[in-house]
């Protein structure tokens, strides 16, 4: 019976996704149908509500979340991305290069649908390289995407270590290795590929291009720094960068008050704040031990679940924040204390994996359609890599 009720949860999800119904809509829905089916009441649905609301992980999420899109706000008023673009343009020489550093820079801040947003550029970078339609999408939706579970821009990273109660920049180490991987793996979409021309033109750098891309880089790498060699929580290390590019930039007020505003994003904020609702549900509504005693019932060990869990709702979802808020607190809910950090590790790429190999992924849809691209030939390219990283993450994990 309990499988039956997860399996229809699920269903539900997927028509959703598949109906293209805003992401935070989907998630309340699911944590209404889970809560319901495990027997939750109004009162500990409100209970559970203000959970979400004034929890420590709510408190440091939301404030972080606003802080990373002032951030970006203020770098969009100022015009430092476009400058930042334009200078790698012309100092790199190898347009391949171009298309691997593009799309990861503008994927270093959580922008929805970024991936429409860096496709104009790798089609741009791509104008002298002999390359299908389907291998640009590919790199424009892989490079998109190699920071979400590493880089605490991102809330999914921000929820993973609230759920995983261990410091920020522990995580942010013990994640950078695969996170060297993956970007390796990406090469493997570059093969087969020359240029059409022999002569690559390299173009030295003047100063202002050195200034324009150092200054576009700048808040990203700063953040880190304060975060991971200062040991700073990401909330006061996002106020002092915001702050110092406010004064750098020398903003008017009405202009400042105004990106103040526009920072508030409801949508995003909807969709985080259901996404959390979704986990407390799992956790107070008895979800997480009718899965368990699913998953013991049909003999899965706790390996497997911390890899099919986690890589099955990546695959339904499409979203890296939605994976980690429904599955971390399982995998964490049957692991001992000597294998937390392991099948943390296994479970957050398996889902990452899962997300990356997802046909309701956002990104791969809007990368197939801006190249006019096949969509099959397209997610073939895909597997080889994803799989070379399941491989290695099942290695790195048993180091722990």
């Amino acid at each position: 019976m309990e499988i039956l009720k997860i399996l229809f949860v699920l269903l539900v999800m997927v028509i959703m996704f598949k109906k293209h119904i805003n992401v935070g809509h989907v998630l309340t829905v699911t944590a209404l149908l889970f809560g319901i089916l495990h027997h939750v009441g109004i009162a500990q649905f409100g209970d559970i509500l203000l959970m979400t609301l004034t929890s420590p992980s709510s408190l440091l999420l939301f404030p972080a979340l606003y802080l990373i899109n002032l951030m970006d706000k203020i770098m969009q008023q100022a015009g430092s991305q476009s400058r930042l673009v334009l200078g790698l343009q012309n100092t790199l020489g190898d347009p391949r290069l171009s298309m691997i550093i593009l799309p990861a820079i503008i994927g270093l801040l959580p922008a929805p649908g970024g991936a429409k947003f860096s496709a104009p550029m790798v089609e741009e970078a791509s104008k002298e390289l002999a390359i299908s339609k389907e291998k640009k999408a590919a790199i424009n939706y892989y490079y998109r995407h190699l920071w979400e579970f590493f880089v605490p821009l991102h809330p999914s990273c921000l929820i993973a270590v609230e759920i995983l109660q261990i410091p920020l920049n522990t995580y942010m180490l013990i994640m950078f290795p695969l996170f060297i991987f993956i970007s390796l793996f990406g090469l493997i979409l570059f093969r087969k590929f020359p240029p059409k021309t022999t002569q690559q033109h390299i173009k030295a750098p003047s100063a202002q291009t050195r200034k324009d891309i150092i200054e576009g880089l700048s808040p990203v790498l700063a953040t880190m720094v304060l975060v991971v060699l200062f040991h700073m929580s990401i909330i006061p290390a996002l106020t002092i960068v915001d702050l110092t590019m406010l004064v750098y930039y020398r903003l008017k007020p009405k202009r400042i008050l105004s990106l103040l505003k526009q920072a508030l994003e409801p949508r995003l904020f909807y969709m985080v704040f259901a996404a959390m609702f979704l986990r407390y549900v799992l956790e107070n509504s008895g979800t997480i031990g009718s899965m368990l005693n699913v998953f013991n019932t049909i003999g899965l060990n706790t390996l497997i679940i911390a890899i099919v869990f986690p890589l099955v709702i990546g695959l339904l979802t499409g979203d890296t924040l939605v994976g980690i808020s429904l599955t971390l607190p399982v995998i964490l809910s049957i692991t001992g204390d000597g294998q937390l950090l392991s099948m943390a590790v296994l479970a957050i790429i398996s889902n990452f994996i899962g997300v990356l190999l997802s046909p309701l992924h956002l990104c791969f849809i809007m990368s197939v359609e801006h190249f006019h691209a096949d969509f099959p030939r397209t997610y073939i390219m895909m597997l080889i890599p994803e799989l070379l990283l399941f491989i290695t993450v099942l290695g790195y994990s048993s180091l722990f």
